[in-house]
């Protein structure tokens, strides 16, 4: 991401490729297509962050982004957001139900395409380092509507 990173907007926005409807959809640039989802998502899954693309300055390269040279805040991507803390959630969920070892060894099992280790242990230090200067964490709805990625397998809404 850039320089300056803002902690995600409160909601996925319209271009976000986390929306359904947005997938599969053409896109000059092909961000909407399946590989370039499962590009995202194998970083997102080994801890890596991911830019709201419409407020990224380096999308300026692409016709018809342009306009984001001027942007001067680049916002985290409130859809990988809900991906990320939903597949954590998950993992928590398995392991105070079967305790640590054998829970991380049931969370690779039953979610062969979720976080990594790596992943897991970035978003604890996000979740641990919230508020500090080290880190931009935010608190996504997980029952967000419209968002998810087919190879995590479906999220059933939870209450808060």
């Amino acid at each position: 991401m850039s320089a300056k990173v803002a902690p995600a907007n409160s909601h996925p926005c319209a271009e976000c490729p986390w929306r359904t409807v947005n997938q599969g959809q053409r896109h000059p640039h092909g961000f909407y297509s399946k590989a370039n989802l499962r590009r995202l998502w194998a970083g997102l899954r080994r801890g890596e962050r991911m830019s709201c693309h419409p407020t990224d300055s380096r999308m300026a390269e692409f016709e018809g982004y342009e306009h984001t040279a001027e942007v001067e805040t680049t916002h985290e991507c409130m859809g990988a957001l809900v991906l990320v803390q939903r597949e954590a959630q998950k993992f928590q969920d398995i392991v105070a139900e079967f305790g640590w070892a054998e829970g991380s060894m049931l969370y690779r099992r039953r979610h062969p395409m979720g976080l990594t280790r790596e992943g897991l242990a970035a978003t604890v230090e996000r979740v641990i380092f919230a508020g500090s200067p080290l880190s931009s964490a935010v608190r996504a709805n997980l029952n967000e509507d419209g968002i998810d990625y087919a190879p995590l397998g479906s999220w059933g809404a939870r209450l808060s």
